[in-house]
């Protein structure tokens, strides 16, 4: 069987990110074929995507056949499935990968059957971007460790900070779609959805199908914490956009990968302190600025703080809160309290 090397690579790139890192689940780490189809599944998300030209069905293992198909420089390669394993040749070169043909995925016991079709608003791959950082990373409240859609309503809090965005037309169905989930979704270009019992499935228009496992539970309310009445306009400086994508080196932390990286913005009159730190390191950097108004201080996920940066250069500090707002979303984060004497 020919099959066009890029076209396979293409779609192996699509569902690369529905594989686990260990395999717990039987062919959880391999490239599972279904017919014209390629899927991935670690069981909080599946991803599969159309391969032209493919009619068969088994398992590869992943890493030997994405790694062999990067060396190989042949545009057009030469597929032969036997029993038990496939032999590629490219050229003079030929490699044999073991092969299973029972597929073992539990995709129809745990994704079950997908419901109708939909289109989104064309504003919620903006919405999932903008909110998913703001989730919790803290197991032990699960629905804030999700983004909640509900109508117009996309949203996302933890214990001090919440964003919502309203949307220009209601989603389809509601769900609450791990945030973890949302980091990898938000790469693709989604334009229709479907739900299932406890999946939530998307659909671009090159066919890529990413599937979601969604929790069950209720997002709490709050409204009541998203408002400022009175308050005191500040204008980041522009050098800030710099000193964030320095400070972004020091906020990833190979050791702690389950955590937020956080970047700690404290201000005093006409001068502004960012800090951030890992295991491997720390990083401060002082910027001037116009402000004349109290002393404030808040924490936030560096990341966030970068894709703001993108959209606006000033909130509103009042009370013990600051926002940020744009045409159609606000962020409200908790202030800290004052900057220790050293």
């Amino acid at each position: 069987m020919k099959v066009n090397k890029a076209e396979l690579q293409k779609a192996l790139e699509k569902v690369k990110p529905g594989l686990a890192q260990k395999e717990l689940i039987e062919q959880a780490t391999s490239f599972t074929f279904l017919g014209d189809r390629v899927v991935t599944y670690n069981d909080e998300i599946s991803i599969s995507h159309p391969v032209e030209g493919l009619n068969v069905t088994g398992a590869i293992k992943a890493q030997a056949l994405y790694d062999f198909l990067n060396k190989v420089k042949k545009d057009e390669i030469d597929i032969e499935w036997q029993e038990n394993q496939v032999i590629i040749k490219a050229g003079r070169a030929k490699a044999g990968l073991v092969f299973e043909q029972e597929v073992k995925l539990p995709l129809k016991e745990e994704i079950g059957e997908i419901g109708e079709w939909q289109e989104i608003p064309e504003d919620t791959l903006d919405a999932l971007k903008l909110c998913y950082p703001c989730a919790s990373k803290d197991m032990s409240t699960p629905v804030l460790t999700c983004v909640s859609v509900s109508d117009n309503i996309v949203e996302a809090a933890d214990t001090f900070q919440i964003i919502r965005y309203e949307m220009g037309k209601e989603i389809p169905r509601g769900f609450l779609i791990p945030a973890n989930s949302v980091k990898e979704l938000v790469k693709y270009d989604i334009k229709e959805m479907a739900k299932g019992d406890s999946w939530a499935h998307f659909r671009t228009d090159d066919g890529t199908m990413f599937s979601a496992r969604i929790i069950g539970g209720e997002f709490p309310d709050t409204s009541s914490y998203l408002d400022i009445e009175e308050g005191v306009e500040f204008q980041f400086p522009e050098a800030m956009k710099g000193a964030l994508d320095r400070a972004n080196v020091f906020a990833k932390d190979d050791n702690n990968i389950g955590e937020i990286p956080v970047i700690t913005i404290v201000v005093d009159g006409k001068k502004m302190d960012l800090s951030t730190k890992n295991n491997y390191g720390w990083f401060e950097e002082k910027l001037k600025t116009d402000y004349e108004g109290e002393p404030f201080q808040f924490a936030v996920g560096i990341e966030f703080m970068i894709t703001l940066f993108e959209r606006l250069r000033n909130c509103v500090i009042g009370g013990d809160k600051i926002s940020f707002s744009g045409e159609n979303w606000k962020h409200v984060i908790a202030m800290q309290a004052g900057k220790e004497e050293e």
